[in-house]
This record gives structure tokens, C-alpha cells and sequence, in this order.
């Protein structure tokens, strides 16, 4: 047995001998090196380098579903006469009304940044795409929502800019409002989530001080309410003081713009659907040469001694002829404005931030003014349990010269109060109830006789408005 296990394993190994040297003459390929991903750590978590550059890129968004419903309430226009089996007025019986909206969307941003000798290059884009239906349709074009009206798909652009060296080209967050932006409805304060075009530039001065100068579009602001006809009025050139710190921020910001207006013998209007004597009117000159401006300050204060991630704002400010940065155009009534999403059946402002001279029949009068005061507070329960509680007040007092027999409305004032519960089961992932209360006085200037006949010289209404959202980001 000895000899032939010897003779078995001596074999094995000339066989095994032979089979290496055969293989070693038949050629070979080798598998090319593979090529990974590498991680960039230099701007936080989430970037990776574009292979073969030094540029670093980081991939987002979200995808939200939202529901809301308002109750229906009467809706006036100047004439205060409602119909009665039509929705293509913008006076219409809340028997008319929609009461209920869905929204969809999901969004994409990237953000990409290079090292330079200058700093940073960075190029960001954020895409938001929806489908709307209901009084979430911005599609409407009356206040009356049908609920035969079909849904509606659209793309937004919300950022699409490049910053350099303290500087910003593009699409990008407006540089006036500091408040959160993280409330389902409107807001009663400024805030406007699509972003201006802009050129603006920050300087830096260290110790968490930077100051921001910014020439925005003025057709980006909510509440516009104008059609300008003159040079450079479509230009608001806005600013921004702050200092950042450990316990939170605090900011003044400011804005001015030209409120002029001008229509010749073309027929162009003024203002589409004023409330005021004779302004919009076609076929005559019509002129008013005027600036605005707003000023304001917000605060924010982190308390970590309640909760972590606990903090509380606070915001006041003062406009002339710019009431977009008073209040947020995201759900509150306009009536000549209803992709804004009825909430109150009034009036929340006046029709145009000026009121220009009037055709021949009256004094000239001047800009719309108003003003507001408004807090918000974030309170974690536990780790996945959080609350956000808002509360504010804006007044609007419009110009009473001016007038002749038409109708206009008067001093407005608005009270605003939202909560939400909202539950996240895992990281980035936000199941939300929101609810809302208005609360609105609005006196009326030379009510119409339909306007007194239907018990409404003034309107004085209450309304709520409820969302839930589920929203997963990554």
C-alpha cells in the first residue's frame, strides 16, 4: 500500500506539473482596475467627486403628498354682487365652491461645488415638479373653484444659480425674509419658496456678521399687484444685516423699489381689476411716479434647555408701497390673484401696493401701507414627535383720496394662527396635520348698493384651513 500511494501522489503531481506549464503558455487577460466612487468630506456629508474632476456633487430632493381642506365662504369683488350659477366671477357663493385640494410634487437638487483660488464654485439647481387639482389648481383663473376644473402639471424652477466669491447669479432664495419656511399654509409674514433671479453679494466680516446687497426681480414678489410701463421698475434692490451665533440670529433687512406706473394711448391698464376710481382704465394717460420700500427685523432664539432642537422666531415690519413683504402669497384670499387658493372669503389686502392719480377726476393719491408683527415656535415632544406653533397680525391702511362713486376697500386686518403635529417613523421621512385660523376685518370705502344689499359693507370672517402631508426626503 505504501508504494502505491506513493506512486498515486507521485503522479498527481507531474500531472498537476504539466497542466501549470501548459496554462502558463496560453495567453491572458487581466480584469481592468475598477473605478469607485470617492467620498468628499470638504462640504459635508453626501458629496462624492465626479470622477476624473475635483468638482464634488451631492444628489437630493424629496417627493410630497399633500391634502387640504377650507371650508367655502362667499366671495366679493368690488361690485359685491354674486352669482348665482356661474363660477367665472371672482364674486361667488361658497355653493359654488370647491372645498377640497391635492398636491403632489417631487423634487430634484443638486448641488455641485469646485475649489478655486477665489473660494468656492458653486452651482446649484433645485426642480420641483406638481399636480395639482381642486383649490390647490393653479391653473383657476376665477375664485370659484370647480371641482370639474382637471388637474394641472407643471415644472418650477426654484434655484438655478451660481455663487463665487460672495457672489450669486441666478434663480435663489430671496434675501428679505429670515422667518422658517417649514408651515404647510400661508404665512403672515414674507416668504417666497420659488426663488428670485437675483445678483447679489454677500460679504463676510467674521464673528458670524455678514451683510447681503441683492438687485431682485420685482415680479417675483408676491403681492406685486402691478404692471409697470416705466424703466427699471422691475428691480427691487434689497439688503440684509445679520449676525449669527450659538443661541441663534438676529437680522434687520430692508427693501426699495419704483412703484411708478404709467399707461398711454395704447390701452394697456394699470392695474387689472382695481378697486379704485378710474385707475385702470384704458385709453387715457394715466401716471404716478413713486418709490417703495419695506424695513423690518427678525430674531431667532434655540432653546435647548426645553428640548433639543427647540427654537422660537420672532419678526416685525413696516412697508410703503411693497406689502409682499408683509405676507406670504401661498394660501390667503386675493380675489384678483386665485391661484393664491381661497382661504378667507374677503379681501386680505387692497387691489395694488400704489394707487396711482386717477384719470382726470381726482387728486393723486399715494402707496398702500401696512405693517405686522409675527412669532413661531418649534417644540420636539421626542425624538420623532415635534410641533410648530405661529401666530401673527398684519394691518393694511390704503390711501383714501382719490375717490370717486366706485368702491374700494379700506383698512385691512388680518389674524393668523397655525399648529401642526408631526410624526417622523424614520430619518427624513414627516407624516404632518397642520391647521389654520384666519380671522379677518376689512372695511369697505363707498360699498356699492349689491355690496350693502348683501349685509356686507365691511367683511368681518373666520375661516380654517387643514393640511396633511406626507413627505419623504433624502
Amino acid at each position: 500500500m505504501t508504494i502505491m500511494k506513493s506512486a498515486l501522489l507521485g503522479s498527481a503531481a507531474v500531472l498537476v506539473a504539466a497542466v501549470s506549464a501548459q496554462a502558463a503558455d496560453l495567453p491572458s487577460k487581466k480584469a481592468a482596475p475598477a473605478t469607485y466612487v470617492k467620498i468628499c468630506d470638504a462640504y459635508g456629508a453626501g458629496f462624492f467627486y465626479i470622477p476624473g474632476t475635483d468638482t464634488c456633487v451631492k444628489l437630493g430632493g424629496y417627493v410630497r403628498a399633500e391634502y387640504q381642506y377650507v371650508p367655502a365662504q362667499n366671495t366679493y369683488d368690488r361690485s359685491g354682487a354674486l352669482q348665482t350659477a356661474s363660477v367665472a366671477s371672482s364674486s361667488t357663493p361658497k355653493n359654488l365652491q370647491d372645498t377640497t385640494g391635492y398636491e403632489v410634487r417631487g423634487r430634484i437638487d443638486v448641488d455641485a461645488r469646485t475649489p478655486t483660488a477665489m473660494g468656492v464654485a458653486r452651482t446649484f439647481i433645485r426642480l420641483r415638479g406638481a399636480n395639482t387639482s381642486g383649490i390647490r389648481n393653479t391653473a383657476i383663473t376665477t375664485t370659484g373653484y370647480n371641482m370639474s376644473t382637471a388637474s394641472t402639471s407643471g415644472i418650477t424652477v426654484e434655484s438655478a444659480s451660481v455663487q463665487w466669491a460672495g457672489f450669486t447669479f441666478g434663480i435663489a432664495p430671496e434675501n428679505y425674509s429670515m422667518m422658517p419656511s417649514h408651515f404647510y399654509n400661508a404665512n403672515p409674514w414674507s416668504g417666497f419658496p420659488n426663488g428670485m433671479k437675483q445678483i447679489a453679494y454677500t460679504a463676510n466680516f467674521g464673528g458670524g456678521i455678514t451683510a447681503t446687497v441683492a438687485l431682485e426681480d420685482r415680479r417675483d414678489h408676491g403681492y406685486g399687484g402691478n404692471t409697470v410701463h416705466t424703466a427699471s421698475a422691475g428691480t427691487d434692490v434689497v439688503a440684509n444685516l445679520r449676525l449669527d451665533q450659538s443661541w441663534g440670529f438676529a437680522a434687520v433687512h430692508g427693501l426699495w423699489g419704483n412703484n411708478s406706473y404709467y399707461t398711454g394711448t395704447t390701452g394697456l391698464p394699470i392695474i387689472s381689476g382695481t378697486d379704485f376710481a378710474g385707475v385702470g382704465s384704458t385709453g387715457a394717460v394715466d401716471t404716478k411716479n413713486k418709490s417703495s420700500y419695506a424695513i423690518g427685523a427678525t430674531v431667532n432664539y434655540k432653546l435647548p434647555m426645553i428640548a433639543a432642537g427647540d427654537q422660537v422666531w420672532f419678526t416685525a415690519n413696516y412697508a410703503d408701497g411693497a406689502l409682499g413683504m408683509l405676507l406670504s402669497d401661498g394660501g390667503l384670499s386675493n380675489v384678483n390673484s386665485p391661484a393664491n387658493k381661497r382661504l378667507m372669503g374677503g379681501l386680505v389686502r387692497v387691489d395694488a401696493n400704489l394707487v396711482p392719480t386717477n384719470t382726470g377726476t381726482a387728486a393723486a393719491v399715494g402707496n398702500v401701507k401696512g405693517w405686522n408683527v409675527a412669532g413661531a415656535f418649534t417644540h420636539y415632544w421626542a425624538a420623532q414627535w415635534r410641533s410648530n406653533l405661529s401666530a401673527g397680525y398684519i394691518e393694511f391702511n390704503p390711501p383714501t383720496q382719490g375717490q370717486t362713486t366706485a368702491m374700494a376697500w379700506g383698512k385691512g386686518q388680518l389674524q393668523v394662527y397655525t399648529g401642526s403635529l408631526i410624526y417622523s417613523p424614520a430619518k427624513d421621512l414627516d407624516i404632518g396635520l397642520e391647521l389654520q385660523y384666519a380671522s379677518l376685518k376689512n372695511k369697505v370705502q363707498n360699498a356699492s348698493s349689491n355690496f350693502v344689499a348683501a349685509g356686507s359693507p365691511g367683511l368681518s370672517e373666520n375661516n380654517i384651513s387643514t393640511k396633511l402631508r406626507v413627505e419623504r426626503s433624502f
